[in-house]
Order: C-alpha cells, then sequence, then structure tokens
C-alpha cells in the first residue's frame, strides 16, 4: 500500500472540520441543516481519529469509523467535494487488497478519481493513487473502464516520471500486477519494469527476479518462446541466498520451463528442470510426491467418433528417477482403442521425481483413470 500522495489532506479536512467557515445561508432552515451537518461531521471524524491512534483498535472498527466518517462529510461538504474525495480514499485505504476488490470499493474509487480529475491537473502526481485503486478495487474485467484509467495514469507516469521515479516505478508495478488479475496481457509493460529493475537493482533483486518472471509469463502467453525461456533462466540462475519469495519464484519458473521445453521436445532441458523441482520443493518444504508437472491429454479414438457413449481406460504404470512414466500397463479399457490412446497419452506425462533422503527414487504402480468423451455440434 502507497503512503498518501496528497499531504494537503489533512490539513483541509482539519480546517474544514474545526475552523470557521463561511457558508452563504438562504434560510434559517438550511441553516440549522448545515449546523447539525457539521457537528455529525466532526463527531464522526473526530471519533475516527480517536480510534486511529489508538493502535489495539481492530481493523474492522477503524474501517466502519472511516466509513461513517465518509458518509457524514458528503453530507456536510457534498458529493463532489475534494475533502469527500479525500475521505473516501482514507476509508479505501484501510481495506486490504481482498477487500478492495467489490462494486462498492469501485464506486468510491471511480468517484476518488472523478474529483481529482478535476480538482488537479491531468498530469499530477496527485492522481496516482486514485487511478490506482480504480485498478485495485474493480472486481471484474472492465475493457473501455481500463483503458480509459490506463490512458490518464500513462500521462502522469510521463510526466512525473523524472521527477519522482521511485512513486511511478512503485505505482507501475502494482499497476501490472492488477492486470494480470484482470486477465490483461501487458508483455512490453512487464518487460519495461524488468529492465527498469536490472538496471536498478541488479539481477538478484526480489523486484528483478519477480519482474522476469512475469514478463517471461507475458512473452510465453504471446508466443515468444525464446524469450520466456531466456527470462525464466535467468529466473532460477539467481542465488536464492534463503529468500523465500525468490525461491517460490524459481520453482514457479522451474514448472514452467518444464512446459516450454516439453514442447520444443528438449529432453536434456527437462530433465535439469525436473531435477531442479525436486531439489526446490525438498528445500523448501513443498509436497512434490507424485506431482504432474506436464499432461497431454490423450485423442479420442477415431474408431469411436460415431458413438456418443465415450470411453474409459485405466493405467497402472511407474516414475522413474528422472520423472517420466514407464512400464505403463492397462488395468482395464471400455474399448481396445481408448487404452492405446490413453498408453499414448500417458507415455508424454511428466512428474516432479520422488526424493528419500536426498536421493532420486523410482515410484511403482501408480494408477489413473482417463475418461473420454466427444461433444458433437449441432
Amino acid at each position: 500500500m502507497l503512503k498518501s500522495l496528497s499531504p494537503q489532506f489533512k490539513t483541509a479536512l482539519y480546517a474544514a472540520v474545526f475552523g470557521v467557515l463561511a457558508l452563504q445561508v438562504n434560510s434559517p432552515t438550511f441553516a440549522f441543516e448545515q449546523v447539525d451537518a457539521k457537528q455529525a461531521f466532526q463527531q464522526s471524524y473526530k471519533a475516527y481519529e480517536t480510534a486511529n491512534a489508538e493502535a489495539s483498535t481492530p481493523s474492522s472498527e477503524l474501517q466502519k469509523l472511516a466509513f461513517e466518517a465518509y458518509l457524514s462529510g458528503r453530507d456536510y461538504f457534498g458529493s463532489e467535494h475534494l475533502n469527500t474525495a479525500n475521505l473516501a480514499l482514507n476509508y479505501l485505504f484501510l481495506l486490504s487488497a481482498k477487500e478492495r476488490v467489490s462494486e462498492q470499493a469501485h464506486a468510491l474509487a471511480a468517484l476518488v478519481v472523478r474529483i481529482y480529475q478535476r480538482e488537479y491537473d491531468s498530469a499530477a502526481i496527485e492522481l496516482l493513487e486514485p487511478l490506482l485503486l480504480a485498478f485495485e478495487t474493480m472486481p471484474s474485467p472492465n475493457e473501455e473502464l481500463i483503458s480509459h484509467y490506463e490512458l490518464a495514469i500513462t500521462e502522469v507516469f510521463v510526466a512525473q516520471e523524472a521527477a519522482h521515479p521511485d512513486v511511478v516505478l512503485a505505482v507501475k508495478t502494482a499497476m501490472a500486477k492488477e492486470f494480470l488479475r484482470l486477465n490483461q496481457t501487458r508483455p512490453e509493460l512487464w518487460s519495461s519494469l524488468y529492465e527498469v529493475y536490472v538496471k536498478r537493482n541488479g539481477a538478484s533483486h526480489v523486484m528483478t527476479v519477480t519482474s522476469a518472471f512475469y514478463a517471461a509469463m507475458e512473452d510465453a502467453g504471446e508466443g515468444d518462446v525464446d524469450d520466456a525461456i531466456e527470462k525464466l533462466e535467468q529466473v532460477v540462475a539467481v542465488d536464492a541466498e534463503g529468500r523465500k519469495a525468490i525461491s517460490q519464484l524459481q520453482l514457479a519458473a522451474s514448472h514452467r520451463l518444464v512446459m516450454l521445453y516439453a514442447n520444443e521436445k528438449n529432453e536434456e532441458a527437462v530433465d535439469r528442470a525436473l531435477a531442479r523441482i525436486a531439489e526446490m520443493s525438498a528445500e523448501l518444504g513443498v509436497e512434490s510426491t507424485n506431482e504432474v508437472v506436464y499432461r497431454v491429454n490423450p485423442s479420442y479414438p477415431q474408431e469411436h467418433l460415431n458413438s456418443d457413449d465415450g470411453g474409459h481406460v485405466k493405467l497402472k504404470f511407474d516414475i522413474n528417477t528422472s520423472g517420466r512414466t514407464e512400464n505403463i500397463r492397462i488395468e482395464s479399457e471400455s474399448a481396445p482403442e481408448f487404452g492405446r490412446e490413453g498408453l499414448k497419452a500417458l507415455s508424454k506425462w511428466l512428474y516432479v521425481p520422488a526424493y528419500e533422503n536426498g536421493q532420486p527414487i523410482k515410484v511403482k504402480d501408480e494408477t489413473v483413470q482417463l475418461d473420454f468423451s466427444i461433444q458433437k455440434s449441432n
């Protein structure tokens, strides 16, 4: 979570709560309503401040009080006032990453963005937090909104990167992670982040490794297999030095390398990646026994394409010390053709090699059932 980029936030609120405001009063009723609204806001905001000063205040209680302060502030200042936006921003910052993802939170973030865009220059650094929150709160992908917010935040990045490189880099990284959550592909963004982190922090920094991993995932998704493999190999080559975050990324990278190398039919590289997974799983205490890393789905037998019944085959097999299947036997089959296709598919599966007392061991008599079905178009 980023610290507020708007230092005038509390100053403005204190002035509003405790200062003497000159109000345009058109009637006695309006005056009383304004006094009541002001008092209600003062009380709710004071309650929030008091609770916030107590370290023992539960987060749920603090969130409740902050939201009440926002509601009373909206009644007092008006729904489109900058103070109202700041109160909404304050509430959103108190939510965890998971809690932020909701329709209500996104509506508040959109409100803050709208008000900030009216109050500040379109390239002002104050817009970074609201625009990032617009992504962080979005419950599901909305291409139109994503494009709108991305254009707006990119303008701020361009204008502020020279003066505030650390802030811009942090927000870019957070935004890139939100794009992953929202199923948005941004290979250029992740590659640019990787290049920046390499220059700033070196190859072994956790953010360099993180950005390299996600850049590789984006490359693979775009079909740039060679670039993906190169970045993933750089990830696994880093000395983790006991840093669990890097080790976990390296384990994930090794899994991905198995699939990429298997598709490339690079058997030697597959063996290296499988052995690395087994070793790292043992180091991290990850249960990897009989874990399938790469599987091939069986083809539906041509001989049964005219039938709607489907089929199955139950297979027994061993896993050798390199993680490959062998000694595959048919236990049962609905028809020989299903057994044939099941054997072909299982022979290409890859498992994490099992280890015992630090040594790879052979696993015997594993079983799997493969079910076949076909959907025909009308």
